[in-house]
């Protein structure tokens, strides 16, 4: 796993991404500024600037604290629900260490700047 930081609201968080395909190709765009979009009532997500040409198998059952990947958008997510996302399907690319990030993402806005930095 790599270790990277999420700045939220001035705050860093620590994550770990695993080591895959697809989550590799996500690192070598780092850092990155993202502005990520409220989703329902479990994800904040937007676009990469650049297409991941990876797959990877997926699942449809998200939970609280993992980061996806949605090859359907080229979306990066950052979950904080346990739900079923069905018909669509996600990539787990890694996940949130610090519990207190998925708080702030359930109390969150509609709208999030994050910063995602390797450390």
């Amino acid at each position: 796993m790599k270790k990277i930081s999420i700045e939220v609201q001035g705050k860093l968080y620590l994550a770990e991404l695993e080591e895959s395909k697809v989550s590799n190709e996500i690192q070598e765009q780092l850092p990155l500024n993202l502005k990520l979009n409220r989703s329902g009532s479990n994800e904040y997500y937007n676009s990469l600037p650049k297409s991941i040409k990876a797959t990877a198998n997926g699942t449809s059952h998200v939970q609280p604290g993992y980061i996806y990947y949605f090859a359907g958008s080229n979306a990066f997510s950052l979950n904080f629900a346990d739900l079923n996302i069905s018909p669509y399907s996600v990539i787990e690319i890694g996940r949130i260490v610090d519990s207190s990030l998925i708080e702030v993402l359930i109390n969150g806005p509609e709208t999030i700047d994050i910063k995602i930095t390797l450390l």
